[in-house]
């Protein structure tokens, strides 16, 4: 072997060592870096228009550019764990260790369905105390669930007020305010509460309750399961979204939920009303 082909093998041997020795660090997340912006390079960022402009845009265009964004993943998270169970009641966060939930840690879960597969999983993992509100499960009482962990009847809506079927719901702001958690981060502010979410989240951004949020789990519904939605949701949708990613909410995760699948009329292919997905606030 000459003394060329000799230099080269060994500086192939020593790129590679040091290439799995920075895979090694990454895997295990010792890289001095957390949660990246995504450079732009490997994929095509989506940049919303503003509400002026999206008026002018006509049905179509904004049922694609709904679609396509929240199904774009913003930023990076290099460790997604479903909390809860696999299929229904489960939701994605991200422990990455600059945002992993750690104690003391507080969660707020809006919408259980009778599950709160979730809710026990984040307050066993983390030690975090959880909050689960739920308007519609009157057959559970109020109060402590066990260690770290509660349930009150209670919905989250625009306005703190009892609905005609008897529902009491709440702004996040009055709850929050009710269990003396006016000064705390919340960790994690899980929504699902079927169309609700919309209004819900327009009113805690006016009331300044965003910045408090670390991570942003929320299961939209821009139609379910009714056809295609008004040219009006869709700005409505595209507006909140907007309005979250101004504010530092970025995608990490999405998760199209086939339950509200619709056939599309104005873009001719089958397509999902209800998106899960999980954001992670980056200042």
């Amino acid at each position: 072997m000459t003394f060329l082909k000799r230099k080269s093998l060994r500086a192939g041997f020593v790129i590679l060592f040091i290439v799995s020795v920075l895979l090694l660090l990454y895997i295990s997340d010792l890289l001095p870096f957390g949660a990246k912006w995504d450079d732009g390079k490997g994929q095509e960022r989506e940049v919303l228009p503003s509400i002026q402009e999206m008026h002018s845009m006509s049905h179509a265009e904004l049922a694609l550019l709904y679609h396509k964004y929240i199904n774009t993943v913003q930023v990076l998270c290099k460790r997604i764990v479903r909390i809860g169970n696999l299929g229904e009641g489960g939701w994605e966060v991200c422990e990455d260790p600059d945002v992993k939930p750690s104690r003391p840690c507080l969660v707020y879960s809006f919408g259980i369905n009778n599950d709160f597969s979730f809710d026990d999983m984040a307050a066993d993992r983390y030690g975090c105390d959880v909050y689960s509100f739920d308007p519609s499960m009157n057959k559970y009482p109020e109060g402590s669930r066990g260690t770290r962990k509660w349930f009150y009847q209670t919905g989250l809506f625009e306005t703190t007020e009892k609905f005609q079927n008897g529902w009491q719901v709440s702004t996040l702001q009055d709850l929050l305010k009710k269990h003396n958690h006016e000064q705390d981060k919340l960790d994690v502010l899980k929504i699902d509460i079927e169309k609700y979410e919309w209004l819900s989240l327009t009113q805690i951004y006016e009331n300044g309750g965003l910045k408090n949020v670390k991570q942003l789990i929320v299961e939209f519904h821009i139609t379910i399961m009714s056809g295609d939605p008004e040219k009006l949701e869709y700005i409505q949708g595209l507006g909140i979204l907007k309005m979250l990613y101004d504010n530092g909410f970025k995608i990490f995760y999405s998760h199209r939920n086939m339950w509200c699948k619709f056939q599309s009329e104005i873009q001719h292919v089958d397509d999902a009303g209800c998106h899960e997905v999980s954001f992670i606030y980056i200042p």
